[in-house]
């Protein structure tokens, strides 16, 4: 065997140990980047779920031949690779952190905030939903939610989220702006009686305001929302599966509504899915992450896609909606919807899809 053959040979275990040696280090980097954290969350396209299993209303009817699709985002702790990932991703994007929690507010408590929250849109959607069907449906403010505290302020480890504050100074507040209304006018320092209820019971505490940030004001330091006693006719079930947030009020409305309609299927046959908030009024609200929301229902096959539109704002979630449709080439029809009634004329005007043999 010449010497040039020998050279060969004994050169590629040299190689390969080489290549070993780089893949090893890489996966030991990647590892490592696991547990580096960052100052940010990130955002990616999350599913799009057929509400018919999950919403059941007494005596109604699920025979609709197509579906109503509520949309998510996968959220999380960005740690340094999906930091790296989102720079370089048309899927994912970042979210800095105070964005997303409050200072002091730690990944369990917005968690418990997103579930409230999800609970009161759906209680909400449920009284748009009766009340279009033309069932009496009776609403009592209750008071001032608390969604979150804030880190250096009076409430901050006294009051928590669910709580619900039903009087200042033995004022009754109930709603938020009753709330702001007994607190404007006064200066930091000055003391006031917070009258709450947790788990039923009724207590009282004594808080001193202080300035509030970016604000001329002074409070407490809650997040508040309003708490609604909603009563309706008919028992609704809705497993909503560890979904948080909002913004699935609008598709609830509407599959609740259908299964109201016992003659009628407002679906005809199609996908839809959407996002949007809803208000007692039908009134339909922006919400955060509509591009990974339209990823999501392109990816399950719906047909069309309702996104809250405001004119005034040029980056509505329609506008932004209709840019990441043509960016990804779907064929899904994305609707504009400013009320719940924006969403029926459009399905009303919808014909029967066809069967497919």
């Amino acid at each position: 065997m010449s010497e040039d053959h020998r050279i060969a040979r004994t050169s590629h275990p040299r190689k390969a140990r080489g290549i070993r040696w780089f893949f090893t280090i890489v996966v030991i980097l990647l590892g490592i980047s696991l547990f580096v954290p960052t100052n940010y969350y990130v955002t990616r396209p999350g599913s799009a779920i057929a509400l018919g299993p999950m919403i059941d209303v007494e005596d109604g009817k699920k025979d609709e031949t197509g579906s109503f699709m509520l949309t998510t985002v996968r959220m999380g702790e960005a740690n340094l690779g999906w930091y790296v990932y989102a720079n370089i991703s048309d899927e994912a994007d970042l979210m800095q952190k105070q964005l997303v929690v409050s200072e002091g507010e730690n990944n369990e408590d917005f968690v418990k905030r997103e579930q409230a929250v999800m609970d009161n849109s759906q209680k909400i959607a449920e009284a748009v939903a009766f009340r279009l069907a033309g069932y009496d449906v009776q609403v009592e403010n209750q008071g001032v939610w608390i969604m979150g505290t804030i880190e250096g302020f009076a409430a901050k480890g006294v009051l928590k989220i669910g709580d619900v504050i039903t009087a200042v100074d033995g004022v009754r507040t109930p709603q938020a702006t009753d709330l702001l209304q007994q607190l404007s006018g006064k200066k930091a320092g000055d003391q006031v009686e917070i009258t709450y209820t947790r788990d039923g019971q009724e207590a009282k505490t004594m808080l001193t305001l202080k300035p509030l940030p970016n604000s001329q004001n002074v409070g407490i330091g809650v997040r508040p929302d309003n708490k609604q006693s909603i009563v309706i006719p008919k028992k609704v079930t809705i497993a909503s599966q560890g979904i948080g947030g909002p913004s699935a009020g609008l598709m609830m409305a509407l599959e609740i509504y259908d299964q109201l309609n016992t003659d009628l299927d407002l679906t005809k046959g199609y996908k839809i899915a959407g996002t949007g908030t809803i208000a007692l009024d039908g009134a339909v609200g922006k919400i955060g992450g509509i591009s990974h929301k339209i990823m999501a229902a392109d990816k399950a096959g719906a047909e069309f896609f309702f996104a809250p539109e405001d004119e005034a704002d040029p980056n509505s979630n329609y506008k932004e909606a209709v840019q990441t449709a043509e960016r990804i080439g779907t064929s899904m029809q994305v609707v504009p919807v400013k009320n719940i009634d924006d969403a029926l004329a459009f399905l009303q005007d919808q014909k029967q899809k066809p069967k497919q043999s």
